[in-house]
């Protein structure tokens, strides 16, 4: 298992469902994640639209393209995982709807993906046109489940989240490398930059909107954090 499934295990751990409760990882790669799940408990699946996890999973593991409809009914699961696969996906929109389809009322989706926004990736961007973890230009011979095609920042997630059904509970990281603490430097400037092109919006609503996404943005997890890992409650 990997430091990023570790993290979002752990997450899991912090949540007090229920012993025997449903839950989706989606996608699930290779099933370790699962599997782990299992030894704790709980009733999980793993969704993938690669087979390599059948073997290891059995019964508890389909085949799947995430790009469409989830072969499971409404309101099938207590949680689900997505862990680095919604920037695989050509439509974001209609993988959460899908989770959210899935997810009992009141359930949890956890969901890790590469943090373009901290500090060392903006410097990347800045310097080369790529942001850090972005592994561009793509091989353009052929589509590959894969690529990067729908990276994207803390705030498009949050408006993709709350236009599919869910509310965003919290934002936290996965893990963070030594050197992007060397980049902290530029943070003063950034968050004076970031309050006075804020200030611009005159919709109240949307100034308090405004306001968490700041807090959020200038939040450690999100300045050095290698991944993002968000937390979100179905409606």
């Amino acid at each position: 298992m990997n430091v990023i499934q570790a993290s979002a295990l752990r997450h899991v751990e912090t949540l007090a469902l229920p012993p025997g409760a449903r839950i989706l990882d989606a996608p699930s790669g290779d099933g370790s994640l699962v599997e782990a799940l299992h030894r704790r408990g709980y009733d999980a699946r793993g969704l993938d639209i690669d087979p390599a996890a059948a073997a290891r999973l059995g019964p508890s593991f389909t085949v799947a393209d995430l790009n469409g409809p989830f072969p499971f009914p409404d309101h099938s699961f207590d949680a689900v995982l997505s862990i680095e696969g919604i920037e695989h996906l050509e439509n974001r929109f209609a993988y959460l709807r899908e989770i959210h389809r899935v997810l009992k009322r009141g359930g949890v989706l956890i969901l890790t993906t590469p943090n373009i926004i901290g500090v060392r990736s903006r410097v990347r961007f800045f310097g080369s046109g790529f942001y850090h973890r972005d592994s561009r230009p793509l091989d353009e011979s052929a589509r590959h489940p894969l690529h990067h095609i729908a990276l994207a920042t803390l705030a498009d997630f949050r408006y993709a989240l709350h236009t599919s059904g869910f509310r965003l509970a919290a934002v936290g990281h996965t893990h963070i490398k030594p050197v992007s603490w060397l980049y902290a430097w530029l943070v003063p400037w950034m968050w004076v930059y970031t309050t006075v092109a804020f200030r611009k919006e005159k919709d109240g609503d949307q100034r308090r909107a405004n306001n968490e996404v700041r807090s959020a943005v200038f939040s450690r997890s999100v300045l050095f954090g290698e991944n993002l890992l968000l937390t979100a409650k179905r409606d």
